[in-house]
């Protein structure tokens, strides 16, 4: 018999999917032949609504092995104010409850599509297959390899060794089942949803997938049936988008991880953004505008925004935005002071071969390449308008968890505990694992495996939505009126103008208004183009309110900050970054994380006219707004243990037993050498944020 090997990614993106049968409630798509909802309180207009549309149970083949104790009903249970219990090292016997604070108004369960319930169906009952320990010891063996995404499951040798297994199509249909049962329309909505999971070459190229209407497809596409994105859509379009009563949208996650692949350059000779490795037709430009709509800008496995040291200035000299430090994924070192300890020479992080021929590798292997973050993207997506005649990267921005804890939005960064089970529910794995003085060479202070410590308790979704139901929030989220943040509630809107704003603007917005909903004020909101035709310079207008926080309250705003990309005349990407409200560098974080609020703005609002508008150039627009600086979770952790980093053993630079605090060297910065070992505590902080859907502007084509 073959050899199992397992991989695919450990901390994986989200989908959403669907089964053939009825809504039930009405709450379909715009392809559903039942009546949409109308809620009572419909006549508010647009209103915020939060919730999370990346979420795996026990469901998912990496949840079940990392001891996930709960499935797609419990999870959104939870998502209403519940309960759901988080398993450690037993599969069985829970060590950790977990309830939000604040109830969430829509979730997605969007389990991996490849052997869907597969191993929960075969594995968790009472008498389990035989094959399940086999399994379970090869996951563990090979654990790194799993979370890199290096080695493929082989899925004959799956099959195999479970012959007995219920079709794919009936775990699917549980998925379904439990979105209807908690769907509830005007105060809680669920989407059937699965994720497409490819990993290609170490590249990360994961999407989810979300459905709308009342004649759904009764089974999911898996990587098995394709890896490639074309076939998606193409499956996609056949089983849904052709058919009445049945609507979907895709989205990347986390493109972070996908060393250049999911935003290839359209025009650059060499490489093929289009289908089979060639170029992109207008056709399949449209195609793909249509289906991704949006795009998880954060979420567990760190922002997508930016990252410095990528040397293309058309980020808008990202080595000099500070802001784009915030939770890498795969830090690159510049010799700065805000370098982050886990980074990477760019020599050894910065891809310099990447093509859409899905057998070629990235060169170097699992770089990082600006398309890998929206900035690189969009700036590619205005060159592509220039070539296809349309831009195929127009997505609007959403964030996620990527739990794999059956908890979505559980995003408080004072009591993160991991999000994926036994893998990161211990302070040796979540903090950074320390060499084993027994068996390896301690010579060298550093991490073993900082994959937990990369992550964070992910982002949450906001959509500008008329009233909670399945086809308001799917309209949303299809007009890309929606934005992302980084795990607090911070409430924004952004609007953009030729006719400029009333002087009064800011006001009106803080006291509740909606001047431009109620057709007062002629404009944009997030997510929209510019009118063609318009005079002048563009104003933008962006308001902003701190989270309220729950019972412990909110963290005050420090700035907000407007991001412009141009293509010039000359065919390149300028980017620049624009403080229109607020101040520079906020208070730090106290030693004991506490804060200092006094003063500190709980909203704030800016009118911003672009001074350097030209009506020849395409460009984007986006807001990033900032809260003033927190501790990072692991600090809150570290803290709430009590470790003191000047106890460390000088022999070996670990703590003892007898200290109670073995395993928790990963809060410690440790210099010396055997013998003479020292330890500092870290203190590692972050600015919280948010990121409104660009507004774009489209110059008359000249194809």
């Amino acid at each position: 018999m073959k050899q199992l090997s397992f991989v695919i990614s450990a901390v994986c993106v989200i989908s959403v999917g669907c089964s053939s049968g009825s809504n039930g409630d009405g709450g379909g798509g715009s392809g559903g032949g039942t009546e949409p909802v109308v809620c009572d309180d419909i006549d508010k207009g647009l209103r915020v609504l939060w919730g999370d549309t990346h979420v795996h149970t026990r469901m998912s083949l990496d949840s079940f092995w990392f001891n996930s104790l709960a499935g797609p009903q419990e999870a959104y249970q939870f998502a209403k104010g519940g309960t759901v219990d988080i398993a450690c090292d037993d599969r069985t016997v829970p060590c950790e409850t977990r309830q939000l604070e604040r109830p969430l108004d829509f979730t997605a369960v969007s389990e991996h599509a490849e052997f869907l319930g597969l191993f929960d169906e075969q594995c968790r009952r009472e008498d389990p297959s035989p094959n399940c320990g086999l399994t379970e010891q090869t996951v563990l063996d090979n654990i790194d390899a799993f979370l890199a995404g290096t080695n493929e499951i082989d899925a004959d040798v799956v099959f195999a060794l479970y012959p007995n297994r219920a079709p794919r199509s009936e775990n699917w249909g549980k998925v379904i089942a439990a979105a209807e049962a908690e769907n509830e329309p005007c105060t809680f909505t669920t989407f059937a949803a699965y994720e497409h999971s490819p990993q290609i070459s170490g590249s990360m190229m994961h999407r989810n997938v979300l459905f709308v209407g009342d004649d759904l497809p009764e089974d999911v596409f898996s990587l098995y049936e394709s890896q490639d994105y074309w076939d998606l859509l193409d499956h996609l379009e056949q089983e849904c988008g052709s058919v009445s009563g049945c609507d979907y949208l895709t989205s990347p996650h986390n493109p972070n991880n996908s060393a250049g692949r999911m935003f290839l350059p359209v025009g650059t000779p060499g490489v093929f953004a289009g289908r089979n490795n060639q170029p992109l037709t207008p056709e399949d430009a449209a195609l793909r505008s249509r289906a991704d709509a949006v795009v998880e800008m954060h979420q567990a496995k760190g922002q997508s925004e930016c990252m410095a040291g990528l040397g293309f200035d058309g980020l808008g000299n990202d080595e000099m935005d500070m802001d784009c430090f915030f939770e890498p994924n795969k830090p690159i070192c510049l010799g700065m002071p805000q370098d982050d300890p886990r980074c990477l020479p760019p020599a050894d992080a910065v891809c310099t071969s990447i093509t859409g021929d899905l057998d070629g590798e990235a060169v170097p292997f699992n770089c990082s390449s600006p398309n890998d973050f929206m900035r690189g993207a969009m700036a590619e997506g205005l060159k592509a308008r220039e070539i296809v005649g349309l831009n195929p990267y127009q997505l609007g921005f959403i964030g996620s968890t990527d739990t794999h804890n059956a908890n979505p939005s559980d995003v408080d960064e004072t009591i993160y505990r991991g999000i994926a089970g036994a893998l990161d529910n211990n302070p040796e794995t979540q903090l950074g694992e320390w060499c084993d003085v027994a068996e390896d060479d301690c010579d060298e202070r550093e991490f073993r495996r900082t994959v937990a410590f990369n992550n964070n308790p992910g982002g949450m979704a906001a959509v500008w939505a008329t009233q909670n139901t399945r086809e308001s929030i799917f309209e949303a989220l299809r007009a890309r009126r929606t934005y992302s943040t980084s795990g607090p509630r911070i409430e924004v809107r952004s609007y953009a103008s030729f006719d400029g704003f009333p002087a009064d603007f800011c006001e009106q917005l803080s006291r509740g208004e909606t001047p431009v909903e109620d057709g007062d004020v002629e404009a944009v909101m997030m997510g929209a183009v510019l009118p063609s035709g318009g005079e002048g310079a563009p104003s933008f207008a962006v308001w902003a309110a701190q989270d309220a926080g729950g019972v412990s309250g909110g963290t005050p705003l420090e700035r907000i900050q407007i991001i412009k990309g141009k293509l010039t005349a000359s065919g390149e990407v300028e980017t620049a970054v624009i403080t229109v409200a607020g101040a520079q560098d906020g208070p730090a974080p106290n030693a004991d994380c506490t804060i200092n609020t006094v003063g500190r703005p709980e909203t704030l609002c800016a009118v911003w006219a672009d001074p350097d508008f030209d009506p020849a150039e395409d460009a984007y627009y986006y807001a990033r707004v900032l809260e003033q600086p927190t501790c990072r979770w692991n600090n809150v952790n570290c803290l709430e243990q009590g470790v003191d980093c000047g106890a460390l053993d000088q022999a070996d630079g670990t703590f003892s037993a007898e200290s109670g605090d073995a395993g928790y060297e990963g809060c410690c910065d440790i210099t010396g050498s055997p013998g003479n070992y020292a330890g500092t505590n870290r203190f590692d902080v972050i600015r919280e944020r948010a990121w409104t859907s660009p507004i774009w502007h489209e110059s008359p084509l000249s194809l």
